[in-house]
């Protein structure tokens, strides 16, 4: 029964993506960048990702019958969670840190803090605070589409470009703005209304969400101008994304999508995320030893979903016992209380 619920869309697409994130942190120039089309699909990868976690944890709350900010924000659910993201992000920081001393960074322990708290050092380093930020962030969302359905999802969107405003306004540098996660507010939401069931295709409106994403990427990526608010990682602010949602409503919506070996890596995209960050601080020895790109690139993308897929199977079976010890604490803990609470009430 649970094979046949499975969304085997989910894993084939965070598969897609995860290669296509260890190929954007290849040696591209902006030019290259430009001419193989990257701002509409190797760009779109962060984004989309954001929208399956919106439908994935959404469907996690309908599951487990969250229907309140309280529930939502139960230290059990946060915790476990929290673990999640952790565990396997604190082993890949503990082997980037010993390698930055190893050649000659030393140590500092206030640098070491913040390092940590901004997700490492390698490409793509702003994924764990982000999904941090996430887990903390999602239950509104999710309260607020649950309850007003589409209007909910345009609230978001609303939030999303009040973010930009005042991130423009205030004057925020573009490395407080990587490490936050209000930018992704309109594709947690719409992954997250897609996961409640309410969608209904709008072909028009579909069509207008298409056109004006691709305007948008077309005179800000390809004509040279400078939008006026969003001019931080343009390629994935919240109009460039407009391209990207009605093809992943139909993407998810469709599930008709199996292959082995891509859910195989969808299953451990985070881990290959992780693996990656590594990889690409020392790839200049691969470079140094082969010249032709396109198999630098090729040996790229094989080291990291080989090295990512193991550290997933030897990593997951240590996260899940740390999360099964951390429940059985709580649970001991709430005992205790509510014993305590018995006897203060009898």
């Amino acid at each position: 029964m649970e094979a046949a619920r499975r969304n085997h869309s989910i894993d084939c697409m965070k598969g897609i993506c995860i290669v296509f994130i260890i190929i954007t942190h290849f040696t591209w120039n902006d030019l290259e960048r430009l001419r193989y089309l990257f701002p509409f699909w190797i760009d779109m990868a962060v984004p989309f990702f954001m929208i399956i976690s919106g439908f994935v944890y959404a469907r996690s709350f309908i599951k487990h019958e969250i229907v309140t900010l309280e529930s939502a924000y139960c230290l059990k659910n946060v915790l476990n969670r929290f673990i999640r993201y952790t565990v396997p992000f604190a082993f890949v920081f503990a082997v980037e840190e010993m390698l930055f001393i190893y050649i000659g960074g030393g140590y500092d322990t206030f640098q070491l803090i913040r390092d940590f708290l901004s997700g490492g050092m390698g490409p793509g380093s702003y994924y764990y605070p982000v999904m941090i930020q996430f887990v903390l962030y999602f239950p509104i969302i999710y309260i607020l589409v649950k309850k007003h359905d589409f209007r909910g999802v345009c609230a978001c969107a609303l939030i999303n470009i009040i973010y930009e405003v005042c991130r423009n306004a205030y004057g925020m540098n573009v490395e407080c703005y990587r490490l936050l996660v209000f930018r992704y507010t309109l594709c947690i939401a719409f992954g997250c209304y897609l996961s409640i069931g309410n969608y209904k295709r709008n072909v028009r409106l579909s069509g207008i969400m298409v056109l004006m994403g691709i305007l948008y990427i077309v005179v800000f990526r390809y004509l040279g101008y400078t939008p006026p608010i969003t001019n931080f990682w343009t390629g994935t602010c919240i109009w460039a994304c407009l391209y990207i949602i009605p093809i992943s409503a139909w993407i998810l919506n469709c599930n008709g999508m199996k292959n082995g070996i891509l859910e195989l890596f969808g299953k451990a995209s985070y881990n290959i995320f992780l693996v990656q960050m590594i990889y690409y601080r020392g790839a200049r020895i691969v470079y140094g030893l082969i010249e032709n790109r396109a198999l630098q690139l090729g040996i790229n993308i094989v080291i990291c979903l080989g090295m990512g897929v193991i550290f997933y199977y030897v990593e997951k079976p240590v996260t899940d016992y740390i999360n099964k010890k951390a429940y059985l604490i709580l649970e001991k803990i709430e005992d205790n209380s509510k014993i305590k609470m018995d006897g203060i009430n009898s």
